[in-house]
């Protein structure tokens, strides 16, 4: 038997619409200068109907990170998989991270503002998916030494570096890669990045 009050459902069609339409307003107007009924006449919905599934606007932006990291999470496996080789497989990385920054700077830099707020869960997301990144580095670092193309001591150390090294980056690889495209600069990145990697 059914039950009232309000039931979110992850595939929900109607809540998917809700996500994907908040994300294009949080993108646009940032976190703070966004509102519900900015979300609501966008999608030519009632505040009602947000209320449904969602309590707040904080939860649709905390919906909006989750939906947005995942997606870049299964992108960059899905794309690190079908590269054959360890160096094949960072290019890989690095590619498909410079393109969702490409494609969604505004959104990120959202992110990244609220993650230095008040709303802590955005912050425990960042280092979930912080936590994915080295963990599939270190894979792909350990597999390219037992295979004989890096030599290197601690991979999970030189996983973190290299992170840390692109962070540093990537804002820069974005207006540049958008500018020349991304071969040369990506070609040159990579060379910088595993220069004491391979032997």
């Amino acid at each position: 038997m059914p039950t009232r009050g309000r039931k979110p459902k992850p595939k929900d069609e109607i809540r998917d619409q809700i996500i994907e339409l908040a994300r294009n307003i949080f993108s646009k107007y940032g976190f703070q200068k966004s509102n519900i009924n900015d979300i609501a006449l966008a999608g030519g919905k009632g505040k009602s109907t947000l209320y449904y599934y969602f309590d707040s606007k904080e939860d649709i932006f905390k919906a909006v990170v989750e939906s947005e990291l995942n997606d870049f999470r299964n992108n960059i496996i899905n794309e690190v998989n079908l590269a054959v080789d360890p160096q094949s497989k960072i290019k890989a990385y690095i590619l498909t991270r410079i393109n969702f920054l490409s494609h969604y700077k505004n959104l990120y830099a959202t992110i990244r503002e609220q993650s230095m707020s008040r709303f802590s869960y955005t912050e425990n997301i960042r280092q979930k998916f912080d936590n994915m990144e080295v963990e599939l580095l270190t894979s792909i670092l350990k597999n390219g030494v037992k295979d004989g193309y890096f030599k290197i001591n601690e991979p999970e150390f030189a996983a973190s570096g290299l992170i840390a090294a692109l962070s540093g980056v990537q804002l820069q690889l974005v207006t540049s890669t958008q500018k020349n495209g991304f071969d040369p600069t990506l070609d040159n990145l990579i060379e910088i990045l595993l220069f004491g990697l391979i032997r």
